[in-house]
């Protein structure tokens, strides 16, 4: 248990207070929408239980009587009956709450007003013409405005058609879907942290209001199209097009190796995971955004490439990197390199870490005079983190580790290296060094053996081969010395 926690917890360690204030934003805007989406769910609950109870009250007190009185028996059958009735009753006295079953409702209820009872001659006394079929629908869109104005999720929503632009301001506060608002969660925090590492994160908010704004209007200028001219009179909600715009923004820079390629691939991924939510998860207006998406992507990318990384920052670190430098001496830069690279491993920057420990090792195992002692301990620090270092640079530190007369570094670091390798020479060749050192030095020479056995069965005709013999023949030779050595005599004193 406490290692799932730890695993959950983790990422936390990296945030800061924005972040935390941040989050704490994004979970009052999830409350808000719950309530908003699932409002008219709960009052349609309660209807149904209000109707059942005041029914059963009014079927106990009176309904029920009133048949005795006429002489018949009120059974299921005439009480389920009669339920029915009240409920129609009820109903046209409150209607549903569900908003999009009222609009349906009240669709039915203007048509019957407009054709059967006047509607057409008050439209045609006020107005002084005929109404059409096309200002029938305005008629009927401006009756249904008025109901739908009432709830959030509809005032502030965008609707193309009814070209209310002021909800530009708040149809980002509300998401047509959870998944859609799970989406958001986790990229825009995603976005942001990465984003931060090369601008100012205030710069990452102000766009991420911005191109919440905008968005809306470029979804307009697509629906206006006749492809999608069917959906102009949905609502757009939600800040998918501006975390897509975030996620390109987190791929492209003009300074080499500026962005992990991890971070990159994870935001293409997203830009096709937020266009798959929109197409086939979220209703009609929504196969806009989703074609719209890539195009965002791209305006992202163009913010990431000419976007100057932060001044501060890189003032900063200009002040406390080069300074030092001036009086450094190699030998501290490259020991330098290898803690800051350990370091880069535990906080988990694999490409970083990489980097920084292939440069800093390379470095060390070349200084003249040789630090042993110190190539030992780093040897077994690097090899125990996790970064991923390509076999054959694990297997070239051991071949410079063995010529600088290194063995229990060069053991470390080929068996690290034959652990991935895949090459058939080059491990026969790190199978027979592994062995050699070990019968030289007499560390393990079981272990040794078992190297040199691998040698010999893959071929055991050639001078590779021919060694190996000769090294096992040696290594019996030790471990029979082992096996008689007479014990040490120790004096006893009185």
């Amino acid at each position: 248990m406490k290692k799932i926690l730890s695993i959950l917890l983790k990422p936390f360690r990296f945030f800061k207070f924005h972040h935390y204030v941040t989050l704490l934003a994004i979970a009052a805007l999830g409350v808000f929408n719950v309530q908003t989406s699932f409002d008219p769910i709960i009052q349609k609950f309660r209807q149904e239980k209000e109707i059942h109870q005041s029914f059963d009250k009014w079927w106990d007190e009176e309904r029920a009587q009133e048949f005795r009185n006429v002489g018949l028996t009120p059974n299921d059958t005439i009480k389920a009956q009669e339920f029915e009735l009240y409920k129609e009753r009820y109903k046209v006295e409150k209607p549903t709450p569900i908003i999009e079953d009222r609009i349906e409702e009240m669709k039915g209820e203007f048509l019957d007003w407009w054709e059967n009872q006047g509607g057409k001659e008050q439209y045609a006394k006020e107005h002084g013409n005929y109404p059409t079929d096309k200002q029938y629908e305005a008629e009927l869109k401006k009756w249904i405005y008025n109901y739908t104005d009432k709830f959030l999720r509809y005032r502030w929503a965008y609707q193309p058609s009814r070209g209310n632009t002021e909800s530009w301001l708040t149809c980002s506060l509300l998401f047509p879907s959870a998944w859609s608002f799970i989406f958001f969660v986790v990229f825009f925090m995603f976005a942001l942290m990465q984003l931060e590492k090369r601008w100012h994160a205030i710069f990452v908010y102000i766009y991420a209001v911005v191109i919440a704004i905008i968005s809306g209007f470029f979804v307009d200028l697509l629906v206006d199209t006749s492809f999608f001219g069917q959906f102009a009179s949905q609502r757009y909600m939600g800040v998918s097009l501006m975390v897509c715009f975030l996620l390109g923004a987190n791929v492209f820079d003009k300074e080499k190796d500026a962005i992990p390629s991890y971070v990159s691939k994870i935001s293409q991924l997203a830009l096709f995971g937020s266009m798959a939510i929109d197409w086939f998860l979220n209703p009609g207006i929504f196969n806009a955004v989703a074609v719209e998406s890539p195009f965002f992507f791209a305006l992202g990318g163009l913010a990431g490439y000419f976007m100057p990384h932060r001044a501060e920052g890189n003032a900063k670190q200009v002040v406390t990197e080069q300074r030092p430098e001036e009086t450094e001496s190699p030998s501290e830069r490259t020991r330098k390199m290898i803690s800051k690279g350990l370091e880069a491993a535990n906080n988990g920057e694999n490409e970083n870490a990489a980097r920084l420990l292939q440069y800093g090792l390379t470095a060390l195992l070349q200084e003249e005079p040789v630090k042993f002692l110190e190539v030992k301990d780093a040897v077994n620090r690097i090899a125990a983190c996790y970064a991923e270092i390509p076999s054959t640079q694990w297997l070239e530190w051991g071949a410079i580790a063995k010529q600088k007369k290194i063995p229990e570094a060069a053991i470390t670091l080929f068996e690290k290296g034959i652990a991935k390798e895949t090459d058939a020479k080059l491990l026969r060749r790190a199978h027979f060094d592994i062995g050699e050192l070990r019968i030289q030095t007499k560390s393990d020479v079981n272990a040794a053996m078992e190297h040199l056995t691998k040698v010999i069965k893959e071929n055991d005709s050639d001078t590779l081969a021919e060694q190996s013999k000769k090294l096992m023949e040696t290594g019996k030779d030790i471990l029979v010395q082992m096996a008689y050595a007479a014990p040490k005599q120790f004096k006893v004193s009185n």
